[in-house]
């Protein structure tokens, strides 16, 4: 067991607990500008740790990447249940694409982990399918959204929606969020 599988039950020392915070904070960085492929050994040395010491503390790198995502993931998910509670479908709809967008363009990590199969944000992948469809036919019911939009058109509008953010992140200009504001006028019911 890893002392972050044992965290929840056994104190950390005060420099084993600061070795976590540093390993935890220059994860969250890096994942964040560069992705889920940044290597442990980078990130023990941006955190001035031993590999030993990262591992005890993440014994793999699945268990690093879902601690310095959790945040991130938690807040996601809030906003999907938001917007699945949302009075009108097409409102939380749009909140929900337009904020999945902004995490995956503030954070790499979030992008990789929405395209990756094998990432640490499976369970977020299953609740934008799961919020999605929910949301998709309650704007069908409504009739705010074209009839012929499915749940599995607006996943891969959003995963889409990847290379722009790549291609326009060191750019000053919104091209991406001009571009999706005309999407989402086209899928939109007439």
């Amino acid at each position: 067991m890893s002392a972050a599988d044992n965290a929840g039950t056994k104190p950390l020392r005060a420099d084993a607990a600061r070795n976590r915070a540093q390993i935890l904070d220059a994860a969250t960085e890096a994942f964040r500008e560069r992705g889920l492929e940044v290597d442990v050994r980078e990130i023990a040395r941006l955190a001035d740790v031993g590999m030993g010491t990262l591992y005890r503390h993440f014994s793999t790198k699945k268990s690093l990447v879902e601690a310095a995502l959790e945040a991130k993931i938690v807040e996601w998910e809030q906003r999907a249940a938001a917007a699945r509670n949302s009075t009108a479908a097409w409102d939380g709809l749009r909140a929900l694409i337009e904020h999945t967008i902004e995490l995956m363009a503030a954070n790499r990590a979030f992008l990789d982990g929405l395209t990756v199969a094998e990432s640490a944000v499976e369970a977020c992948q299953g609740h934008l399918k799961q919020s999605l469809g929910d949301l998709v036919e309650r704007a069908h019911e409504e009739g705010s959204l074209r009839a012929d939009v499915s749940a599995g058109d607006i996943g891969l509008f959003v995963l889409s929606f990847g290379p722009i953010v790549l291609a326009t992140k060191d750019s000053e200009s919104d091209a991406w969020r001009r571009l999706l504001a005309v999407l989402l006028d086209g899928l939109r019911a007439a």
